[in-house]
């Protein structure tokens, strides 16, 4: 394990707390727990607690105030000043057992959204790519899609199911994000009881992974080489996010199943920080027409 030490940034307890995302240009790291239907945001130690209507479980910048949201009732753009919503495509409106899971944008300006079955069925799950207005499904199959990130200098796009704990690559178009091959196993963790969770891509190509039951953040390579680990000191941590200056990694963290487990510095739920982690790479925006 690496020796950077994690720290509380905020100790709200989430039950699931996810889809941390940080805004470079205001300063400001916003996350949901997703269950609960909150959106929060905090800048220093001002911290705002937005309740929503929907089930928002991922998030993207679209530009200085406004968000893309997504959700069991598919994608919208959200002011964050008037917190006004604008519907922008719904998200398998022809199975509402299902809900939106993992997302996230790509450097192409496209965003990315996994679905899964809201009980976990096998294979009812999928990922979708949204650019340029339309929605195209990418991946199909899955049961619980997660660690949506992408490599731009590589021309390469990461998954992760849950359920089978192992993560996969599959190769786009440098210029325009499409895929352009067949997903290829990249890392398996099936041997050992930890599911791959979120991930984010740093400047150098590795891959920052957060492992439900595994309490830690696994940094791979680009060659599918675990070469760092990070104890968070909860056992459910959710999906990291670099943020301040970019040597900061986040991490949201979920309280889900953990209401009666003992802890020690670290609540379970809580959003964490490592400071002076390795630089990382600030999350793109979505191009949406009239935003």
């Amino acid at each position: 394990m690496n020796t950077l030490t994690a720290t509380v940034f905020d100790n709200t307890l989430n039950f699931v707390g996810e889809g941390p995302l940080w805004h470079p240009i205001t300063q400001t790291l916003y996350w949901v727990d997703f269950p609960n239907h909150i959106l929060y945001s905090k800048k220093g130690d001002h911290k705002v607690e937005q309740r929503l209507d929907d089930m928002v479980t991922a998030l993207a910048l679209v530009n200085n105030e406004t968000l893309l949201l997504a959700s069991d009732k598919g994608l919208s753009a959200y002011n964050t000043s008037t917190h006004k919503q604008t519907f922008l495509c719904s998200v398998e409106a022809d199975k509402p057992d299902n809900r939106s899971n993992d997302g996230r944008a790509d450097p192409w300006g496209g965003f990315w959204i996994s679905t899964m079955h809201g009980d976990a069925k096998e294979n009812e799950g999928a990922i979708y790519r949204f650019h340029n207005g339309v929605l195209t499904q990418v991946v199909s199959d899955l049961t619980i899609p997660n660690g949506i990130c992408f490599d731009k200098s590589r021309a390469r796009a990461y998954y992760a199911d849950s359920k089978t704990q192992k993560i996969y690559r599959f190769d786009v178009d440098s210029l325009t994000g499409s895929p352009i091959a067949e997903s290829v196993l990249f890392f398996d963790y099936s041997s050992s009881a930890v599911s791959p969770d979120g991930a984010v891509i740093d400047s150098e190509g590795n891959m920052w992974i957060a492992l439900w039951d595994g309490a830690r953040v696994d940094c791979i390579s680009p060659e599918a080489k675990v070469i760092e680990s990070l104890a968070t000191q909860t056992p459910r941590p959710t999906c990291p996010a670099f943020g301040d200056d970019g040597t900061t990694l986040y991490v949201t963290s979920a309280q889900c199943g953990l209401e009666d487990t003992p802890f020690d510095a670290i609540p379970h739920g809580t959003t964490l920080a490592f400071k002076n982690a390795v630089k990382g790479v600030f999350e793109p925006c979505v191009k949406i027409d009239g935003f």
